[in-house]
């Protein structure tokens, strides 16, 4: 529709200029007769029908004149109008290398052929016409400029592309949202990260609701080295629901605990897995329980590594549990946790045998101690120490035996 729009405005133009050439005698009448014709059959959507007429007119019109060029040029703009693009190029060349046609025509056409290049992928022979094109501007207009931010940017040229499109911006009080997107793609071309940021602080506040402005603001201020506002933008986002990728609410995390305040982390990670943001599978869970055991909230780290227990195959999780139970002296909750550890895979079980044991000495449970540390000692690991705590389980048992005769 777009395409339509500009070959209707252009043949309006064009016979506009040709009734003015027309009167000064520049242009032969049949022509301009023609033209308007053809025009007319344009506008009822005949575009092959126009497309004949003007190649049986280009064989009549005379050679080098402005009718030729005339020709070539509504033939450029009926080629558009039937999207046969490199034909429609080819004729505008054509119609521009007569050197016939007005200066103001002239440069309206270059325009045109920098914009059909452009639309073709040919950003190069699209430059070639539009700096021309450009220059003889007198008042550029915001789409215009960004016409030029579009090319310099697409030939690589990001140093050139920016001014073009900050201009742009600031020519207009409603500025497109694409012009913005360009322009934080030229800073991040150009590793002009302080700039990109500005940018997209100026894209949220006209955009809020893009999730994806925030995750970019986060993901500059990470290679500016300031986690604090990276941390502080997705919190944002997060607090308005907007965040729904499951890598963007990960980072938010792992941002809290590289920030030293993993409580926070942990309760980011519960509305997260609340929210279903997050999948409540291993992952998850054990970075929760690390998060909740780093902020020292044990009893919730507890919880967490329970809920990891539940529905892993493997039984580290309780060796987790029964290190917090260990901690904190609790010995008979850090067996009990161990003897689950120990009903599933671990990949050194050594340990927990020798901290079964080790648990079960402190509870003065000499019997099933030396039981766990005589396992213990049938792993290399732990071989030596559960020899140590076999004698001190020993020692005990006899200072036990000793108390209990002589009390």
């Amino acid at each position: 529709m777009r395409m339509l729009q500009k070959v209707f405005l252009a043949l309006w133009v064009l016979l506009c200029s040709v009734q003015a050439w027309s009167a000064a005698d520049s242009v032969s009448s049949k022509t301009y007769k023609e033209l308007t014709e053809i025009q007319e059959v344009m506008g009822a959507g005949q575009a092959d029908e126009a497309y004949q007429r003007l190649q049986t007119l280009l064989d009549e019109v005379e050679p080098d004149t402005l009718d030729q060029a005339l020709t070539l040029q509504t033939l450029g703009y009926v080629e558009m109008a039937r999207e046969n693009f490199p034909a429609a190029i080819t004729h505008l060349k054509a119609s521009l290398a007569l050197n016939r046609l007005p200066q103001n025509v002239v440069y309206n056409v270059g325009y045109m052929v920098a914009q059909l290049h452009a639309a073709q992928g040919e950003f190069d022979e699209a430059l070639s016409f539009a700096e021309t094109w450009f220059t003889q501007l007198e008042d550029p207009k915001p789409p215009q400029m960004i016409f030029m931010a579009n090319i310099y940017a697409q030939t690589q040229q990001y140093e050139k592309s920016i001014p073009y499109a900050e201009q742009a911006i600031a020519a207009t009080d409603k500025p497109q949202e694409s012009w913005y997107q360009l322009l934080t793609a030229n800073y991040f071309e150009l590793k002009r990260y302080s700039e990109a940021a500005a940018t997209l602080q100026a894209m949220i506040d006209l955009w809020p609701d893009t999730a994806g402005y925030w995750e970019q603001l986060a993901s500059v201020y990470v290679v500016l080295e300031d986690e604090s506002r990276a941390l502080a933008t997705l919190r944002i986002a997060f607090s308005e629901g907007l965040l729904e990728k499951e890598a963007t609410v990960k980072s938010m995390v792992q941002l809290a605990i590289v920030r030293g305040i993993p409580e926070h982390a942990a309760r980011l990670l519960e509305q997260a897995m609340a929210s279903e943001l997050l999948p409540e599978d291993e992952e998850y869970l054990k970075m929760l329980a690390v998060a909740y055991n780093s902020a020292r909230e044990r009893d919730k780290a507890i919880v967490a590594y329970e809920r990891l227990a539940g529905i892993s195959e493997e039984g580290d999780a309780w060796i987790s549990i029964s290190n917090i139970y260990v901690e904190k002296g609790n010995w008979k909750q850090a067996e009990s946790a161990l003897q689950n550890a120990l009903d599933k895979k671990l990949e050194e079980p050594g340990k927990a045998w020798l901290l079964l044991g080790i648990a079960q000495t402190e509870q003065q449970k000499f019997s099933d101690a030396k039981r766990a540390l005589r396992k213990a000692q049938a792993f290399k690991e732990t071989e030596k120490s559960a020899a140590r705590w076999l004698k001190y389980t020993d020692d005990m048992k006899r200072q036990a035996d000793w108390l209990a005769q002589n009390s």
